[in-house]
């Protein structure tokens, strides 16, 4: 990825970001404005972390890609499959790495202990999407990369779905409530704002639920998936981070080494 689309990226992002805080502001579906303020610094300092180290990411990710392309390396090397349906293979299958990611994250203590600070947020909005340990990045490129890199997907399904990644993930997070038949038809195929509010819940059984991220599919065919009915009734964040002194960025930064139950 160069610069140039890195930063056009990144704009897009931000504008994101800033729209959909302003309808959140206008329309909020919970109503927590202490924690709204307290938790602006951290979560904006580890997005402006978390977008450092994917330009990285991503860098690496394309290069990477590129260069096996070049070898004929992957399953589909040298199949004549049309540039539309390899993008769309490539989102298909990264969506699926990025769902099996985040079960191992929640399955897996040590990689528990850092995707907690996104889940110990108390309240979930836009700022919270990239509310992320740098460690739970690294993670997540290295699952979500190999299965592209052994099937051999191409750099423009690569590059795109990280992105497109990222734009959903803001939706999601937006603290905002969609009417809910609408929100309930369009969870028979992809994810929203109220089926993830749900895996944000303090309860387990909510919490290991909708993993997916754009796709609700994954989750429906793994019996994971959790009606988003339940969204206006769920408590958000995580037992053990109320304090103040737990939601500095020092101290979320600093957690993984000194938190591992689940």
């Amino acid at each position: 990825m160069t610069i140039d689309a890195f930063l056009r990226s990144v704009a897009a992002i931000l504008a994101g970001m800033a729209l959909l805080s302003v309808i959140e502001t206008l329309a909020p579906f919970f109503r927590k404005p202490d924690w709204r303020r307290r938790h602006r610094f951290p979560n904006l300092a580890l997005a402006a972390l978390t977008l450092s180290l994917n330009f990285a990411f991503n860098a690496a990710g394309v290069i990477a890609t590129a260069w096996l392309s070049a070898r004929g390396f992957g399953l589909l090397a040298g199949v004549p499959i049309p540039a539309p349906a390899m993008i769309l293979l490539g989102i298909v299958v990264l969506d699926a790495s990025t769902y099996a990611c985040h079960r191992l994250l929640h399955a897996l203590p040590p990689l528990w202990s850092a995707h907690a600070v996104h889940h110990s947020d108390p309240l979930v909005d836009v700022t919270t999407t990239t509310r992320q340990h740098p460690i739970e990045g690294l993670v997540r490129f290295l699952v979500i990369m190999t299965p592209v890199w052994a099937l051999g997907i191409s750099v423009e399904a690569v590059a795109g779905y990280r992105v497109l990644s990222v734009l959903i993930g803001l939706l999601e997070h937006t603290n905002v409530k969609l009417w809910q038949p609408l929100d309930r038809a369009l969870t028979r195929l992809v994810c929203t704002p109220n089926m993830h509010k749900v895996h944000h819940s303090r309860r387990a059984i909510e919490t290991d639920s909708n993993f997916g991220n754009i796709f609700s599919l994954f989750d429906r065919a793994f019996g994971t998936f959790t009606p988003s009915d339940r969204a206006a009734r769920v408590e958000t964040g995580l037992a053990g981070y109320d304090d103040a002194g737990s939601q500095t960025l020092g101290a979320l930064l600093r957690s993984p080494l000194r938190r591992r139950a689940p």
